[in-house]
């Protein structure tokens, strides 16, 4: 079964948290982009130094990404 890419919308602790299981435990999942809205989010720091893209622009910044259009599943987080 091929890996749906999926976005978190939410930088902070809930966010954060999901994309750690999603890139420790998810067998169908493959973290491509967190969204937040704070450039100096640790959760956005997090998710850079895990190989994880990021913009801190909101939905506006995800969907001028070059990842945006192979994004199967967004989580709001």
């Amino acid at each position: 079964m091929k890996k749906l890419k999926v976005a978190i919308i939410g930088s902070g602790n809930i966010g954060t948290d999901l994309m750690i299981k999603i890139l420790r435990q998810a067998q169908h999942l493959e973290m491509s982009v967190m969204v937040g809205i704070d450039p100096n989010s640790d959760g956005l720091a997090r998710a850079a130094r895990m190989g994880v893209a990021t913009t801190h622009e909101g939905v506006e910044g995800l969907t001028r990404m070059a990842q945006f259009q192979d994004i199967d599943f967004v989580f709001d987080a």
